[in-house]
Formats: C-alpha cells, structure tokens, sequence
C-alpha cells in the first residue's frame, strides 16, 4: 500500500506541472500577437482646379485608432510623364490622424500623389491619381506607374486594393532583401563621388534590378534621382556630385518583378 500511495503522489505531481506548462504557454501565445497594419488613405476635393490653392489630406490610421505620432508623412507630388525632379511636400500633422498639405496647380493635367508615409515600425506609400481642370481624355496613359511610385508595406500586401474611389496600391515589404548603402564616410562638396549600394535577397545576390538612388540636402524640397548601374552581381553604382555641404539623405530604390523597396540612408558632405 505505501508503494501505491507513493505512486500516485507522483503521477498527482506530474500531472499538475503538465497543466501549469500548457496554461503558461496559452498565456504567452496570446501576447504575442503581431500589432494591426498602419493603414493611409489620400483624401482629395472634389475638384480641383488650375491656379486655385487645395488641401490634400492623408488619413492614418492603426485598426480603430488614429495615429497622430507618425515619425513621417511626407507627399510626393508629380504630373504624368514627369520622370525626374518630383516635388516633396512635408505634411501638416493637422491632428486625429490627419496630415496635409495645400498646393496651388498652375497647369490642368492628371497628376499622381504619393504619401510617403513611417509610422509605428511600418511604412506604406499609397499612390493616389487626381485631375486637375478638365485635361483631355485621350492624353490619359493607360497606366500611371511612372518612376517615385513604390509602394510597400512592412506588414502585409494589398495590391489592387480602392480608397475613396482613387487608386491604390501596397506591396509587401520583403524581410528578407537586405540593402547596404557602401559609402560610409563624408565625401567632399562639389567632388565626384560614386553612390555604391550592394542588395542581396535570400542571401544571395540580387541580379538584374532595376536601382536608383534619390538624393536631397535636408534642407531641400528638390529631389535628385539618379539610376544605377550593375557593375557586378548584386552591387550597384551611380555617380554623382554633391554641390552643398551638410546632411545629405540617400534613399536606395529597388524594383524588380513584384519587388518594390526602398531603403533611407544618410550621407555627409564636406
């Protein structure tokens, strides 16, 4: 009997600590869900005239919630068939989610905005189409994908996807393509220098991308793109040179196939 009672003293302990190690893991996968997607949509007037000022608005918003902390919202702003030298508008934090700018457009025309847009760890950059005047129809391109409109998301993917009857698209963002930007230290001004960035995917390099590099002094609203070249598997190169000292922010952009990504990185001038 003494036996038979030790026994199932034991099988009673093991038992319990079974029930505690399930109950403890339960606890912990409910903590650690992943945070809802930060989610921006372009609000446009109804119309929108030449030489008349606008207001332009982007909604951000996390599940229910109106996030009014995003680290950036900033508004790409081109006509179509404008490839190089895009204006970048710094957005108002109007407040309950709402970020904005006001623009006056001197030529009727269509138009694409693209609100650029970091917010809690995520970045979208949904791309908006807009009228300006009554331009003619038959100028409208079929597609308004024109260089400056990547789009990409760091939490999911939502192409194709409608806000407010304008269009919009979200790419995923790829965990695993990794960017490094190889100019490391201060260039001087005015002095050729050569923009070096090496992608690797998987861990392997990245082949045949198409890569290009925007630069800007941070006091600057003008953008200078400048396109890459392959100078071997996964590097590429572009020159340049700097004609102002200070701060200087480099963002990496890189498409290829379904891969939109852009990477921002900071170089100083001399």
């Amino acid at each position: 009997m003494k036996k038979l009672s030790l026994f199932l003293s034991i099988f009673a302990v093991l038992l319990l600590t079974a029930c505690g190690n399930n109950n403890s893991d339960s606890t912990k996968g409910d903590g650690d869900k992943l945070p809802e997607m930060v989610e921006v949509e372009v609000l446009l007037p109804e119309k929108i005239e030449p030489n008349e000022e606008v207001k332009i608005e982007a909604l951000v918003t996390q599940g229910e919630e109106k996030v009014e902390d995003a680290n950036e919202v900033t508004f790409e702003v081109w006509k179509q068939g404008q490839e190089k030298d895009h204006e970048m508008i710094e957005g108002k934090n109007d407040g309950s989610g709402i970020y904005s700018f006001t623009k006056t457009f001197e030529e009727e025309g269509f138009y694409f905005v693209v609100a650029h847009t970091t917010a809690r760890d995520m970045h979208v950059m949904p791309r908006v189409e807009m009228t300006v005047g009554n331009p003619d129809p038959a100028t409208k391109e079929e597609s308004g994908h024109d260089h400056g409109s990547e789009h990409s998301n760091h939490e999911g993917s939502h192409d194709g996807e409608t806000h407010s009857n304008h269009e919009s698209h979200e790419h995923e963002h790829d965990a695993t393509l990794m960017m490094t930007l190889n100019n490391k230290e201060a260039v001087k001004v005015n002095e050729e220098v050569t923009l070096s960035t090496e992608l690797k995917k998987d861990n392997a390099a990245l082949k045949d991308a198409t890569v290009r590099f925007e630069v800007w002094h941070v006091d600057a609203e003008n953008h200078e793109y400048i396109d890459a070249n392959e100078v071997t598997e996964g590097v590429y190169e572009a020159k340049t040179t700097f004609k102002e000292k200070g701060m200087h922010h480099i963002q990496i952009h890189v498409e290829k196939d379904e891969l939109h990504e852009h990477q921002l990185e900071e170089l100083e001038v001399e």
